[in-house]
């Protein structure tokens, strides 16, 4: 009977705490704050989330290289799926309005931008 019990609820555990596959970015009006995955992967999605009061464009970089543009109105927000193959950082980088860049850091959990004093 316990092993019965165990095994109908291992699965229900498994599940209990979500797994966080990709970054989100909340765009705040002052700052931005990032939740990153724990592991690191070459395909991975971005969600962008605009909580300002200002519409926001930005673009994803490794160095020199732009990977993609997002325009994100207030109070939405954007799903993006990156691809990088080379050992570089993304980085997010706003546009308008311009503001400081971000790196997307795999396995720091949450960061801000910029860092709390």
């Amino acid at each position: 009977m316990k092993l019965w019990v165990l095994l109908f609820l291992l699965p229900i555990v498994s599940f209990a705490q979500p797994k966080k596959e990709g970054f989100v970015i909340q765009i705040n009006d002052r700052s931005m704050s990032v939740l990153s995955p724990e592991k690191s992967r070459e395909l991975f999605s971005v969600l962008v989330e605009n909580r300002s009061l200002s519409d926001q464009v930005g673009k994803f970089m490794i160095g020199s290289k732009i990977l993609k543009f997002v325009s994100i109105k207030s109070g939405k927000s954007e799903a993006v799926e990156i691809e990088n193959k080379s050992s570089g950082t993304v980085i997010f980088v706003p546009v308008s309005p311009a503001f400081q860049e971000v790196p997307l850091i795999f396995g720091k959990k949450a960061y801000e931008i910029p860092p709390k004093k």
